[in-house]
């Protein structure tokens, strides 16, 4: 169910109505509307989720920088912040050790840079799927470039092989 709540609901009026009603048929029918209500309910929220796809896919494919730049600019800031925490402090840390400073370097709260982080991979991936499908932009046009086409022929005077074309 895409609404938890709706579906606690609708699960506790079937089980009231099981205790409560009698006639078979009644509840039957009972029991129907309410499966009908969590149709109903499965598909608008089905709508929405391909509503906010829909407004994803324009927000990607603008030219703008500040549309579709976001995502980009969140990924460096994560991945400034994983170069730091992970090897920028420490090697400072070390080097300033033996330096003789006493000293902390300013910590970065790592659970909330891998909850970003963890989120852009997931959307790193999607990307790299892009890439491999070829349905990738490299810029910031609304179009994409188009899918290189590959043909393997044989050269010179060898026997003719079957061509065969693959995208990339």
């Amino acid at each position: 169910m895409g609404i938890p709540i709706l579906g606690d609901i609708i699960d506790a009026v079937k089980d009231i109505v099981g205790e409560v009603v009698v006639d078979k048929d009644k509840k039957n029918e009972i029991n129907y509307k309410l499966a009908e209500l969590a149709d109903k309910a499965e598909a608008r929220v089905h709508e929405e989720v391909l509503a906010q796809i829909e407004v994803n896919k324009v927000e990607a494919a603008s030219g703008s920088l500040f549309v579709a730049g976001w995502r980009p600019f969140v990924g460096w800031v994560g991945g400034a912040g994983l170069a730091y925490s992970a090897i920028v402090q420490p090697f400072a840390s070390w080097i300033a050790r033996l330096s003789g400073y006493t000293g902390d370097f300013p910590p970065i709260d790592n659970m909330l840079l891998l909850t970003v982080l963890g989120g852009l991979l997931g959307i790193g991936g999607m990307r790299t799927f892009e890439k491999v499908r070829g349905v990738s932009t490299n810029n910031y046009t609304d179009t994409p470039k188009e899918t290189p086409v590959v043909t393997e022929a044989t050269p010179g005077p060898e026997p003719a092989r079957r061509q065969r074309k693959f995208r990339l």
